[in-house]
């Protein structure tokens, strides 16, 4: 668990601002080093270092490094969709435009600096989940239900205004985006140079918008 920021309803103070700021530095030094080191090269003291605070202030801040780890991905999920929010018109898009609109800023992020790392981050995290027995696994499956939950909403959102066609199983649906976005996430980290994100994203832009809109056999 994670140390709670301004209470709410309370103004926030200049000693709130300070622990938050600690905090981003923490949060910020953990995605590097996960990115260039992995889960099993993380440590209290090496973020604590690299954030340029004491080992004491990450376990204020965070408990432990699990907790630590914990925040990094939560933190990772609410930025992409406070980013989205924040998109002009989201509030009124329909049901598929918000799916659309989730698998556009992926790609659209995808190859910016600081979004790119957190990205190469999370999937660091993923792949040795597989084969992990303390607890990352499940940290990290909890993380792609909540994602996938999220691109279910919109699907069903889509199916009752009439932007999605109603047929089609949601469940399914969000694993497919989902599978997309990882899938394109490896091979760019595997290989940038030859992975044309821009041209990749507008295919899957149209393969996706075309499957939740068209009928069965193409009627």
């Amino acid at each position: 668990m994670s140390e709670p920021t301004a209470a709410a309803g309370r103004p926030t103070t200049k000693r709130d601002e300070q622990r938050e700021a600690s905090r981003r530095r923490l949060l910020n030094a953990a995605v590097e080093i996960l990115a260039e080191e992995g889960y099993l090269g993380l440590t209290v003291k090496k973020v604590g270092e690299r954030a340029g605070v004491s080992r004491g202030m990450v376990n204020y801040h965070f408990t432990s490094k699990a907790g630590l780890v914990e925040a990094v991905v939560a933190d990772i999920r609410e930025t992409f969709i406070d980013v989205l929010r924040a998109r002009p018109g989201y509030a009124r898009m329909s049901g598929l435009e918000a799916v659309l609109a989730k698998l556009d800023q992926f790609f659209a992020r995808l190859a910016e600096p600081e979004p790119g790392l957190r990205a190469r981050a999370l999937l660091v995290l993923l792949v040795e989940a597989i084969g992990s027995a303390d607890g990352i696994k499940g940290l990290m499956a909890e993380h792609l239900s909540l994602v996938r939950t999220g691109v279910e909403e919109d699907i069903r959102r889509g199916i009752a205004d009439g932007s999605i066609r109603p047929d089609l199983d949601t469940v399914a649906q969000a694993f497919l985006v989902e599978s997309i976005a990882r899938g394109v996430l490896l091979q760019y980290q595997l290989d940038s140079a030859r992975t044309r994100l821009a041209d990749i994203g507008r295919a899957a832009h149209e393969m996706l918008a075309l499957g939740l809109t068209s009928t069965r056999g193409g009627d």
